[in-house]
């Protein structure tokens, strides 16, 4: 096995662009260039930056320019003890099958999956049965048909939810339209707070904030195809932006509940928007972003209680505000301490087939010790 079918495979994690569920690299992770052998003939000293230029552009994926370093490093050099062998590595992952090899190897991607199907079957069927109630409960029906048309919405919602996952449904998918309908019927109760709405317009509201955020969900299952980490991340920030906002502003004297709901309502939007963009460049996976919550829980009770026992009363400001301290406190610490929690890691061993060398063919072993 040469040392460019071995660093193949080592250094092919920097060739794939990052992916939504990939973790980006970090300073920390990145190589350092071989020492040269000695050899009879010492090379000149542009030579050795010129390898380590090339050295680092291979590590970091830039093919095409580490294979051009490298032929300059032979111009200068052609005695040097690495050049040869990582100008023909650079070189052979230029080619489609080596890039092919390193997918096979490297991919994690999620992939449909039955559960995700049921999740998502489960969930909008429950969604069926409230929208039916709530459509009933416009039309003023009769105390019996109550009944028949939850299960009529019910019977729409598990019929429609098959219809779509005929082609299977990855857990980011079923998560985003999910996640869609909560949050739909979340802003469909606190809108008919906020705007202080009385009977059909109350139920209208709920109705339409589910079904038309589920409606979102779906459009972006079928063209962002986010991943579960990404959906939770955006879940977690909408979530505790609300909490915060509720928190502090029961710290304010006068405040109504229909300023609070809207206010409410304004922060989980913003978390939402802002995280669901930061996620599809800071990759993160569903465990992570429960740890990171539960950190949240955690440094909120710390928050409250260590207030309590400062204060030795129950007078809720403090309270509220140690709390929303805690939380915040907790997140950011967990997030810290959990920031290698979805480094990468290479299957025990894979061999895959690939293009090597000089219009050769090989196999790719990458392993892990």
């Amino acid at each position: 096995m040469t040392l460019a079918t071995f660093l193949l495979v080592a250094l092919g994690a920097a060739q794939v662009s990052p992916s939504h569920d990939e973790a980006p690299v970090r300073p920390s992770d990145t190589l350092t260039a071989p020492p040269l052998m000695a050899t009879p003939d010492a090379c000149p000293p542009e030579s050795e930056t010129l390898y380590k230029e090339g050295f680092d552009a291979l590590s970091k994926g830039d093919d095409e320019q580490a294979a051009e370093r490298f032929r300059q490093v032979l111009e200068l050099c052609p005695q040097h003890s690495h050049a040869p062998e990582l100008e023909r590595l650079a070189r052979a992952r230029l080619k489609p099958g080596a890039k092919l090899a390193q997918a096979a190897v490297f991919e994690n991607t999620e992939r449909p999956t039955r559960g995700a199907a049921a999740s998502l079957t489960v969930i909008q069927t429950m969604h069926g049965a409230v929208q039916g109630l709530l459509l009933c409960a416009i039309a003023e029906c009769a105390d019996r048909a109550y009944p028949a048309s939850a299960l009529l919405g019910a019977g729409l919602g598990t019929l429609s939810t098959l219809l779509l996952v005929q082609d299977g449904v990855t857990p980011g998918q079923a998560s985003v339209i999910n996640s869609g309908t909560m949050w739909g019927l979340y802003f469909g109760v606190a809108s008919l707070i906020a705007l202080d709405l009385e009977e059909d317009e109350a139920f209208g509201s709920v109705a339409l904030g589910g079904a038309a955020f589920t409606g979102i969900g779906i459009v972006l299952a079928t063209t962002l195809k986010p991943t579960a980490g990404q959906v939770s991340m955006a879940n977690s920030g909408g979530l505790w932006a609300g909490v915060l906002t509720t928190l502090f502003l029961g710290t304010v004297d006068g405040e109504s509940t229909e300023t609070l709901f809207g206010a409410q309502m304004a922060s989980a939007s913003a978390g939402i928007i802002a995280f669901s963009l930061l996620s599809r460049n800071l990759p993160v996976s569903r465990g992570r972003m429960l740890i990171i919550d539960a950190g949240g829980i955690i440094g909120g009770l710390m928050g409250a209680s260590s207030m309590l026992l400062l204060t030795g009363n129950n007078d809720e400001d403090p309270i509220l505000i140690g709390t929303g301290i805690g939380v915040m406190g907790g997140l950011a610490l967990t997030a810290y301490l959990t920031r290698n929690f979805d480094a990468r890691r290479l299957p025990p061993v894979a061999v895959t087939p690939t293009l090597m060398g000089r219009n050769g063919a090989g196999l790719a072993l990458g392993g892990q010790f």
